[in-house]
């Protein structure tokens, strides 16, 4: 009777883990992978949503189980669409969203609702591996004066933007971005001058368009050459 009371009370009480603070548990889920992260909810009724205030998310090639059978197509649908979700879902703000594209086409609606977002997020760290493709919004995104009037990235603290090529559709991203973040104090550009074609010309071009965005924060641009694998 006793061996049966002591295990009873054994099933009913409490963990320790999911008993530390908010703050504590973000700083366990935040060393995991995400796919690790999420896969917590299935621990217990009181993980289920936890991973949902995480303050870090942090997307790359490994952060989703690949099928080896599947297309390379369909992996980066899945790929976006798992991002878009946990945006989606996410409660709270965001400390730092830093996505590699992984060579994702990524898709222009899919881009315009993120920065929405991250916007309502409080975002303070964005982070931006492209990886030989472009990271875009649409045209009806840039012609919608709402996302100029209202909607600034007043908490983002840093902006990283790596393997830059120089479309139109990057150096219009990176300007918005300049424009609307007041409180910007680093704010690196990180070139893959390999890509660029029609020689120095061309190359000169991007500079001074990166160079002359307006900027309303004291933030420098700081422009390199994207680190070679």
């Amino acid at each position: 009777m006793a061996e049966k009371l002591k295990i009873t009370k054994l099933k009913t009480r409490k963990d320790r883990i999911s008993s530390l603070p908010e703050q504590a548990i973000n700083k366990i889920l935040g060393s995991l992978p995400i796919r690790d992260a999420i896969s917590t909810s299935f621990l217990s009724k009181d993980w289920r949503y936890k991973w949902r205030s995480m303050s870090d998310l942090i997307f790359h090639s490994d952060s989703f189980f690949r099928s080896e059978r599947g297309p390379p197509s369909s992996f980066s649908r899945i790929y976006l669409s798992k991002i878009h979700r946990i945006l989606f879902l996410h409660r709270g703000d965001i400390r730092m969203f830093k996505f590699d594209s992984s060579g994702s086409e990524v898709i222009n609606s899919k881009v315009d609702l993120w920065m929405v977002y991250l916007v309502v997020a409080s975002v303070q760290q964005l982070c931006v591996k492209e990886d030989g493709t472009s990271l875009s919004t649409s045209d009806e995104f840039w012609n919608d004066q709402r996302n100029f009037s209202f909607s600034s990235f007043d908490n983002l603290k840093e902006f990283d933007i790596t393997d830059v090529h120089g479309s139109k559709s990057e150096l219009r991203f990176i300007k918005y971005i300049l424009g609307k973040a007041p409180l910007l104090e680093v704010s690196n550009i990180k070139i893959d001058w390999s890509t660029i074609a029609f020689g120095e010309r061309k190359m000169g071009d991007i500079l001074i368009q990166l160079l002359s965005f307006e900027r309303i924060s004291t933030a420098k641009v700081i422009i390199d050459e994207s680190e070679s694998d």
